[in-house]
């Protein structure tokens, strides 16, 4: 007896592991990425395999894949100004192309909140602000860009993108972001069904859903406290909604 419950709560944890694709695995956020989701199974895609001539070599990438995490900011290092913003536009689009044609249910979109870091303080950056941004500050351009790309995917019910702008992972910072805090909302992004009737009539996820697009949901992440940078009561009734 003790020996069959034991077996059933081991195979029940093995089933609801996840098959999750990384889109980079050096980078700081990548290795942050990986000690958030290590209870998975996880995979990540070779710089060598985006050096190809045709993009149809990319979908044997999302293969039993359950879950693709794109990042958008500071995954890959590019030697030149081109051909990061060639991977964050043309190869970001071939990439969940594939993984459409694959059918990924769900991508994760890792961006930041670095995007509003020149706003004025004093000015309440929510979910819905958009920014443009000069080519000179090529990270942030290229985060945008590729924002745009998913939510275009989005946009057109490819698949469900969960856009994450993280704030840092620097302790002294205003806008700081915790380990844990990040890992509390990508097990929960993981699972949680939002497409479930309930979800789409209550305020959150969804309000802000609705006007980006059916399938695009954007939330600001860092952590809560006494002179925080940015807001986090969407993120954190999240939480509290869904324990």
């Amino acid at each position: 007896m003790w020996l069959t419950l034991t077996i059933n709560r081991i195979n029940s944890t093995m089933n609801n592991k996840k098959n999750i694709l990384i889109s980079a695995s050096d980078s700081k956020i990548s290795k942050i990425l990986t000690n958030s989701l290590n209870s998975h199974h996880l995979k990540f895609i070779d710089k060598k395999e985006l050096e190809y001539d045709d993009p149809n070599k990319l979908n044997k990438l999302f293969k039993d894949i359950d879950v693709y995490v794109h990042i958008n900011y500071q995954g890959l290092n590019f030697s030149d100004d081109y051909e990061m913003i060639d991977y964050h536009t043309r190869k970001t689009y071939d990439l969940l192309f594939a993984a459409g044609k694959e059918n990924i249910s769900r991508v994760l979109s890792i961006s930041t909140l670095e995007l509003f870091s020149e706003i004025e303080s004093n000015l309440t950056v929510t979910e819905n602000w958009e920014m443009k941004f000069p080519a000179d500050n090529i990270e942030l351009l290229c985060a945008n860009l590729s924002e745009k790309v998913c939510k275009e995917f989005a946009r057109d019910q490819v698949f469900e993108v969960i856009n994450l702008r993280l704030g840092s992972f620097d302790e002294k910072s205003d806008s700081r972001l915790s380990e844990k805090k990040l890992s509390q909302c990508l097990d929960k992004f993981l699972y949680l069904d939002f497409t479930t009737e309930q979800i789409k009539l209550s305020k959150n996820p969804f309000n802000s859903a609705r006007k980006k697009g059916p399938n695009w949901i954007n939330y600001h992440i860092q952590d809560s406290f006494e002179g925080q940078r940015y807001l986090t009561g969407k993120i954190d009734k999240f939480i509290e909604d869904y324990k």
